[in-house]
């Protein structure tokens, strides 16, 4: 929607794709009586989405979000033991020293070359470099936003997403960006500004013919200039060899939100640390407050069923929480990523190489950390080039 929304405002002409019936993907928010809650996309932690939220005067608040923590047995535990501080302060400040070797790697707003030594899972780096501590303090979060396992997460991933500025900010407990009237309010005012935007049009063919690329639905098909995809495509979409052989090796994480009403009044944001990158089991929750109302949305890995909304649903019982109804629940496939055995170090250097002589290519959370403000500079970034024709 931004990249749409950035070439329409220098007058190119766009069309949208959405496969689904509403456009916006994980800004999702459901909306009842005054009260915004947020299914997927919640908050921003930097200050770079602002410029687009004023430009589209969309208003935002900024505001502290308190943390708690349960384990297994959903009693209150502390994120990390007060005598363990100091040490946390040490392996911070040897840790920002550790990742100066990558910065070639890492101080990159897309994926791009990876050093050899970041291709390992994040647990192993960190038992590398004796930072005991600080996978204690990032783990919750990783896990929770849908990361995974840090032993199943390549430090590569890890620390695009988790910088030590970032791992600051948590310490620190900065205040969160968080749109007013919620994040489909942003996508809203995005598509008032897009002209063809194509719903529950899913795209099952796209192929360079000559100097332009058909896109084929089921019900018809168009010709473009160029293509921007944003999103995994199942395999033999795209006809082209090296596009195609990303599209089969990128993994996704099924993840899944739960919204429901709630008696408790003075809940807030809490992780639990006992259940960090199990299937099945909630990562953490937040909750979303209006006068006397307080709706709450668990985040938990798995495929949407019955029973496992069953499970969530206990959980929260035991964790003291007075459920009065659910509300409602989505299905995510989140973060695109390769799995260990298929991410080598020049992987996304060479996809870009590639974009440099094709009329499709790729954008977004396919080439770029998935945190919304990284996001937002990623697309500019691309389009900017897309403009000066070096894509």
């Amino acid at each position: 929607m931004l990249a749409a929304y950035l070439l329409e405002k220098e007058g190119v002409n766009v069309t949208v794709y959405e496969k689904q019936d509403y456009i916006g993907g994980h800004c999702k928010t459901v909306i009842s009586k005054d009260i915004c809650t947020e299914l997927g996309t919640v908050f921003s932690f930097t200050k770079q989405i602002k410029e687009l939220l004023i430009e589209l005067q969309v208003d935002y608040t900024e505001r502290f979000a308190y943390r708690n923590f349960v384990d297994k047995n959903f009693n209150n535990v502390e994120h990390i033991l007060r005598e363990d501080v100091l040490l946390l302060l040490d392996e911070l400040a040897r840790l920002k020293i550790i990742l100066n070797k990558y910065t070639a790697s890492l101080h990159t707003v897309n994926y791009g070359y990876i050093h050899e030594e970041l291709l390992i899972p994040l647990d192993k780096f960190l038992i590398k470099h004796n930072l005991k501590i600080i996978g204690q303090v990032i783990a919750p979060y990783l896990s929770s936003y849908g990361f995974g396992d840090i032993s199943n997460m390549q430090a590569y991933y890890a620390f695009k997403v988790f910088n030590t500025d970032t791992i600051y900010s948590f310490i620190r407990g900065d205040k969160l960006l968080f749109i007013d009237k919620g994040t489909s309010h942003l996508i809203k005012k995005l598509s008032q500004n897009i002209t063809d935007i194509r719903y529950s049009i899913e795209v099952n063919n796209v192929k360079v013919i000559g100097n332009k690329v058909k896109v084929e639905t089921p019900f018809d098909s168009d010709h473009y200039d160029k293509v921007l995809i944003t999103t995994k495509l199942p395999r033999d979409v795209i006809k082209d060899d090296l596009y195609n052989q990303l599209m089969k090796k990128i993994d996704t994480n099924p993840f899944i939100t739960c919204a429901y009403e709630v008696s408790n009044k003075n809940l807030v944001t809490t992780y639990y640390k006992a259940n960090l990158g199990k299937k099945g089991k909630i990562q953490f929750y937040h909750t979303f407050k209006h006068c006397n109302r307080t709706i709450l949305v668990t985040y938990a890995y798995g495929i949407l069923q019955k029973d496992l909304v069953k499970e969530i649903t206990k959980d929260l019982e035991k964790s003291g929480i007075c459920v009065k109804h659910l509300i409602t629940t989505n299905q995510w496939y989140i973060f695109p990523h390769l799995k260990e055995h298929n991410l080598t170090q020049d992987f996304y250097q060479e996809i870009s190489e590639n974009q440099k002589v094709s009329n499709i290519y790729l954008i977004g959370s396919l080439v770029s950390e998935p945190a919304i403000a990284n996001l937002y500079l990623s697309v500019k970034n691309s389009i900017n080039e897309v403009l000066e024709g070096h894509l």
